[in-house]
C-alpha cells in the first residue's frame, strides 16, 4: 500500500525521544537513522515504499517527528488494541462486503465491526473515542475535500485526525416505477422529481452524507428537504430501497449499487468520496494497515465493478487537518 501526505502541519512541541535530536517538528535522513539506529539507505527504502511516514520537500526526504514516535509505538508488541478495528459513518455497500471478508478472514485472530451510523453521528463516536476510524461522505465529489476538511474541523479532536482518500460511489434518485417523461435528460428529470411535492420519499436521517447530497440537490431548485413529502424514515440505504419496493415511497437517494441490488430504475447525481477518518495512532496501526490494502487490491476491485458505480483509486492519499 502507497501513500501520499498532501498536505503537512506543525503538530506542536516535539516529545522527548531521548536522542541529541534538535526540538525541531520534522527529521532529516540522517536525524532519523541515527533514532531507529540503521543506516541511512534503510531509511530510504522505508520510505520509498510508504512503510514509514514521510514526504519530499524540494527533492529531500522529511519526516514529521510526531508521526514518526507514532509510528514507533503503534508497530510495537502490535501497536495498542492491535486485535479489534471498530468503524462507523457512512453507510456502504463495498465498505460492507469488505468488513465482511476481513472479519471472516481475521476470525479469532482480531475483530472488525463496521457501523453504518451515518457520517456525523459516526465523527461524535470518534470525537469521544468510542470507535477506531470513521468513514464520511458529505456531497459531491468536485468540493470534497474542502467539504470533508470543514467538517471535520467542527470536532474537538480534529487535529490528530488524518484522512485516507481511496475510493468513490456514483449516488443519484431511486424509483420502484420511472415518473415522468423518460424521454428528459437525467438532469431535467431529477430536478422534475425534486420538484414534484406529490411524490413519497423514503429519507435517510439529517447526520447522513445521503441527506447532505440531497439537500445540495433541492438548494439548486431554491427548496430543501423540508418541503419534499417524507413518507418513511430509514437507518440506512437498504432499508431505504426496500421501502420503495414495499410501495411505502416512491423515491429515495441511495448508491448505483443498491439501485443494482433492487432491481429499481436509477438516476445518476452525483460522485462522492468516501473517505477514511481516524487518529494519527490509529493509522499506524497493523490492522488497519492491512484493511487499507485491502480497500486498494486487485479483489475490491473486482468487487467494486461487480457491485457498481464505484471508483477505487490507484493509491490512497493521507491529508492532514490543521
Amino acid at each position: 500500500m502507497s501513500s501520499s501526505v498532501d498536505k503537512l502541519t506543525q503538530y506542536g512541541p516535539a516529545r522527548t525521544t531521548g536522542s541529541q535530536l534538535d526540538g525541531s517538528s520534522f527529521l532529516t535522513v540522517p536525524q532519523l537513522a541515527q533514532l531507529l539506529h540503521v543506516n541511512e539507505k534503510k531509511i530510504y527504502q522505508l520510505a520509498g515504499v510508504g512503510e514509514i511516514p514521510g514526504t519530499k520537500v524540494t527533492g529531500k526526504w522529511i519526516f514529521p517527528r510526531q508521526l514518526i514516535e507514532d509510528w514507533l509505538l503503534e508497530n510495537s508488541h502490535g501497536g495498542v488494541m492491535h486485535d479489534r478495528l471498530l468503524i462507523a459513518g457512512s453507510d456502504d455497500r463495498l465498505i460492507q462486503q469488505l468488513c465482511n471478508v476481513a472479519a471472516s478472514e481475521w476470525q479469532q485472530q482480531a475483530l472488525i465491526s463496521y457501523s453504518p451510523t451515518g457520517t456525523r453521528h459516526g465523527l461524535r463516536m470518534l470525537d469521544t473515542g468510542r470507535i477506531d476510524a470513521c468513514f464520511i461522505n458529505w456531497g459531491a465529489s468536485e468540493a470534497s475535500a474542502r467539504r470533508h476538511m470543514g467538517l471535520l474541523r467542527r470536532y474537538r479532536n480534529h487535529q490528530s485526525w488524518v484522512i485516507v482518500r481511496c475510493l468513490q460511489r456514483n449516488q443519484g434518485l431511486l424509483q420502484a416505477r420511472p415518473q415522468g417523461d423518460t424521454g428528459e435528460s437525467a438532469a431535467d428529470l431529477v430536478s422534475q422529481l425534486v420538484g414534484d411535492t406529490r411524490l413519497r420519499w423514503a429519507m435517510r436521517p439529517d447526520d447522513s452524507g445521503t441527506t447532505r447530497l440531497l439537500e445540495d440537490l433541492c438548494s439548486v431548485q431554491g427548496n430543501s428537504c423540508s418541503s419534499l413529502l417524507t413518507s418513511i424514515c430509514c437507518d440506512s440505504e437498504t432499508t431505504s430501497a426496500a421501502a420503495l419496493n414495499r410501495g411505502d415511497a416512491d423515491l429515495c437517494c441511495a448508491g448505483q449499487s443498491i439501485a443494482r441490488d433492487f432491481g429499481l430504475h436509477y438516476l445518476p447525481i452525483a460522485n462522492v468520496s468516501l473517505d477514511l477518518v481516524m487518529t494519527r495512532k490509529t493509522y499506524f496501526r497493523t490492522l488497519v494497515q492491512d484493511f487499507i490494502a485491502r480497500l486498494l487490491d486487485t479483489d475490491t476491485h473486482r468487487l467494486a465493478e461487480n457491485l457498481g458505480g464505484y471508483t477505487v483509486l490507484p493509491a490512497s492519499q493521507l491529508l492532514t487537518i490543521d
